[in-house]
């Protein structure tokens, strides 16, 4: 009975035993055959041999990609989510007593705006996953301004991730913060409405999106895309959106973007007339659902871009089972393996299971 090192990975060998983790649960039976998503899947439980079956050799090429290991939530990473925490509500403060100047009818404060996003910016880069706990820093009474902030940070990650020239990742994270910034000419009865607005309501509010193109063009320090992104947010691929129907091939890349970033914490996120999902229930639903709205390319790139890092977080599961990520494959991100109890649910196959909270990143 032949044993392999992980390191020495062949790919099409069938296990002749069974394998179980460190902590006794089965993570593959006796007989499966191992493929390279399966050599990843033993390198990340830290698997270092396993015994095969006497039978052919068969080799494979090997993507320069390192599978995610799973790390332990250490105190310095809490207290950095903390920091986190704290910068973000002092950034939502401090956008807010901004935007007053605006409402009453004075430029954009572009350099004060970039000072309030670049320390969340350096935060986000060294911690990715923080991504995907936005949603428990929103509070209904402030959500207005906390999704500003949210989506600048989410549009710049995104801009990263599609490896955008370095130059305008700030300008696309002012394009997501300033996404909104004409609802300052909106009457407030209708931006604070709790139930749903009348057609005319409607059609004042997206009205929005001119006024914010208008106001952006009037300020200083922002490029035409900051501008079209505003315009344009709520434009979609397929032409179904407003203000004017646009498709895809018309639409700025920084609109798309910012459209992603906007559509995601938007939907993971508590508002008057709707109750927030998860951030896996939400990256899932982008997946399934973005055809003809969003830019396919870059909801793949950010779904992939946010699950990537989310080895060692602790969700709970539509059962009520807590547990941690250990695993995310890379063809369905959102659907990870969870360790409980010594025991693996891997949520490719429990369909029936999902995601329904992030406790801790």
């Amino acid at each position: 009975m032949p044993i392999i090192h992980v390191k020495n990975a062949t790919v099409g060998v069938k296990l002749a035993e069974d394998v179980n983790t460190m902590l006794g649960g089965l993570l593959f039976p006796k007989g499966t055959v191992l493929y390279e998503r399966e050599w990843e899947i033993l390198e990340a439980f830290m698997i270092e041999q396993v015994h095969v079956e006497e039978a052919h050799e068969a080799g494979g090429e090997w993507s320069d990609d390192q599978p995610n290991e799973p790390q332990p939530v250490s105190a310095q990473t809490s207290r950095e989510k903390q920091s986190f925490q704290q910068s973000f509500s002092k950034a939502v403060a401090t956008l807010k007593n901004l935007m007053v100047g605006v409402e009453g009818g004075q430029n954009i404060p572009v350099m004060e705006v970039r000072e309030v996003v670049a320390p969340l910016l350096r935060q986000v880069q060294d911690q990715p996953e923080i991504l995907l706990s936005l949603n428990s820093m929103s509070r209904i009474d402030s959500y207005a301004y906390e999704h500003s902030i949210a989506v600048g940070l989410i549009s710049y990650m995104i801009a990263k991730w599609l490896k955008m020239p370095e130059k305008e990742w700030m300008q696309i994270a002012l394009a997501g913060t300033l996404l909104d910034v004409g609802k300052t000419r909106i009457d407030r009865r209708i931006l604070q409405k709790p139930g749903k607005l009348t057609p005319d309501e409607f059609e004042e509010m997206k009205k929005h999106t001119v006024y914010g193109y208008q106001i952006i063009k009037a300020s200083t320090g922002l490029n035409e895309g900051v501008a079209l992104a505003a315009l344009q947010h709520h434009e979609r691929e397929d032409g179904s959106g407003y203000p004017l129907g646009l498709t895809g091939s018309k639409l700025h890349p920084y609109s798309k973007i910012v459209a992603v970033a906007d559509v995601y914490h938007a939907m993971c996120s508590d508002r008057v007339y709707q109750k927030a999902l998860s951030s896996y229930l939400v990256a899932e639903q982008l997946l399934q659902d973005s055809f003809g709205k969003l830019d396919p390319h870059i909801v793949h790139t950010f779904v992939n871009g946010i699950t990537r890092f989310a080895v060692g977080t602790v969700v709970e599961l539509s059962d009520g089972t807590i547990g941690k990520v250990v695993f995310t494959d890379r063809s369905q991100p959102t659907r990870p393996m969870v360790e409980t109890g010594g025991r693996i649910i891997n949520l490719a196959e429990s369909r029936h299971l999902s995601i329904v909270k992030v406790i801790k990143c």
